[in-house]
């Protein structure tokens, strides 16, 4: 590696590293590569072309790049990703938000509006950044947010206080809702969760990206996919208030048509209420409602 380079060279040799490599948008991920190293706005790549690099700066890109010409995600590499506007702190022990889930944190969000004061609960939280969202525009609740994962709860308590709402969010420890001894019988106005739905055989075909470097604990479903989700609807109703919301993301159509025809895991008391399309039109989340 030459001991100096420019800014202008080593953006097409990074551009030319992620083409031959398949990456997407090769020219814009190699600019988000040699940015991050840097630590600099993408314009300023294009205002000055002609800084030199030197030393360990110029390391961390050319090893930024070939981190993510072997796969890696860019969010991993840079620990950052953009949920509904907003910047979160991410790494391997959580899985990177994904622009589906948006659609269900925007619905649970419209919702907290509505009724304007009160708590909810993130399952399956991994980075916090549904809650974290959900507790940023809406300064009129407190939320619990319960992960399996100490890692992940790790990166999601850092996200809180990154947003500053670390003083109205209590981490929780567990899978199963039936350990959840913090959170009082019936006292949640609302629950979102996006819990591990894809089933075990599948991971493998999953792209590299996901199946090689995201966490398979917040992933795997187990056989079908609905290990997680089976339980979740029968004991979380224990924790929701008389008309409280469930919003549920889940594996797509087939999943979901599974879900409503099988109700022998489902708590009598909850109902299905109304199934909602994702930004790609394909049906994604349920909403069930507390009897």
């Amino acid at each position: 590696m030459p001991e100096h380079e420019r800014v202008s060279s080593l953006r097409a040799r990074l551009t030319q590293m992620m083409a031959l490599a398949g990456i997407p948008l090769p020219g814009l991920e190699a600019d988000r590569l040699v940015c991050g190293a840097l630590g600099v706005l993408r314009a300023s790549l294009h205002a000055h072309p002609e800084r030199a690099l030197l030393g360990e700066e110029l390391e961390r890109a050319v090893e930024f790049g070939k981190r993510r010409a072997a796969g890696e995600p860019l969010a991993y590499i840079l620990n950052d990703a953009i949920f509904r506007g907003r910047g979160f702190f991410v790494d391997k022990r959580a899985l990177i938000p994904r622009p589906e889930t948006e659609t269900a944190t925007c619905l649970a969000g419209a919702y907290l509006e509505r009724i304007g004061h009160g708590v909810f609960a993130d399952w399956c939280t991994g980075s916090g950044c549904i809650a974290i969202t959900l507790l940023a525009g809406n300064p009129g609740f407190e939320a619990y947010a319960a992960d399996s994962s100490p890692g992940a709860l790790d990166v999601a308590k850092h996200n809180a206080r990154l947003h500053g709402v670390d003083d109205r969010v209590k981490f929780i420890e567990c899978a199963d809702p039936a350990e959840a001894a913090a959170i009082a019988p019936a006292s949640l106005d609302m629950i979102i969760s996006n819990p591990p739905y894809i089933p075990e055989a599948a991971i493998e075909t999953l792209e590299t990206q996901v199946k090689d470097h995201e966490p398979r604990e917040a992933l795997n479903g187990g056989p079908d996919g609905l290990r997680v989700i089976k339980m979740l609807l029968s004991r979380l109703p224990f924790f929701m208030k008389l008309g409280a919301p469930l919003f549920l993301e889940t594996g797509g159509s087939d999943q979901i048509e599974h879900i409503a025809t099988a109700g022998q895991y489902i708590a009598d008391n909850m109902k299905l209420e109304q199934i909602f399309k994702d930004h790609r039109g394909i049906a994604r989340f349920m909403l069930w409602r507390k009897l």
